[in-house]
């Protein structure tokens, strides 16, 4: 098994681990979710307030489905950038400040590092571990910085320049170590719970897309498509 690729498979259990979770879990807001009403302005739920989020009862695996949520967030941004090459840097502010905002509040990367560093295996190479987990925080901090002070923002006689190759390129990248930052980090933690926590996030998926189509979203859009091993 590779430190960059874990494959996602299903469990011998007849019933899924979070079960119990999963029958009070949030009717329609996962991280995908989230980022699609921000991006495309469809209302969802009464005012847009999301039903309430029962964690996992086990810590470490909480915290490696939240890291895991943000690898995927990288990715969907990531296709944003790409598919949308006439967008101007004042409409990527507006909307990537929301969706990079959510990311940092909603899984809160920088804590779930330092709990997750107390699991790392072997022990002698914690050092190497948590330089990777940390290069992570960085590099989605680097992104939320450069939205917020190297992108204009339209100005009032309506000026609004496109956004440049170089600027679309430095997001992406900055997108893209934060994810394989993260692979490198989780490289070192629990495989099973790791696994546990991916399969966890793909379930909901599959209850998000539903929720998103019968709330009128398309969920076929590249914000919708399934985040799967290897993401890109």
């Amino acid at each position: 098994m590779t430190k960059d690729c874990i494959v996602w498979n299903t469990l011998n259990d007849d019933e899924p681990f979070w079960a119990g979770v999963e029958t009070r879990r949030r009717k329609v807001l996962s991280s995908a979710i989230i980022a699609a009403i921000g991006m495309s302005g469809v209302p969802f739920g009464e005012g847009g307030v999301a039903y309430a989020y029962a964690p996992d009862s086990d810590k470490l695996r909480e915290s490696l489905y939240l890291m895991s949520r943000v690898q995927e967030a990288t990715v969907q941004q990531e296709r944003f950038l790409v598919s949308q090459t006439q967008l101007t840097q004042g409409q990527l502010k507006e909307k990537m400040t929301t969706a990079l905002k959510l990311v940092e509040r909603s899984y809160r990367l920088l804590d779930q590092v330092n709990y997750s560093s107390n699991f790392i295996e072997p022990a002698d190479q914690v050092m190497e571990a948590v330089d990777a987990g940390n290069m992570a925080v960085q590099s989605l901090q680097s992104a939320m910085d450069f939205v917020k002070y190297d992108l204009a923002s339209q100005t009032d006689k309506g000026d609004d320049p496109l956004l440049t190759k170089d600027q679309r390129e430095s997001l992406i990248d900055a997108l893209r170590t934060t994810r394989t930052s993260l692979f490198q980090f989780m490289s070192y933690l629990p495989t099973q719970k790791l696994e546990q926590a991916r399969i966890r996030v793909e379930e909901e998926n599959i209850q998000n897309r539903a929720d998103a189509e019968a709330a009128g979203v398309d969920p076929d859009s590249a914000v919708f498509r399934p985040v799967q091993l290897p993401w890109k």
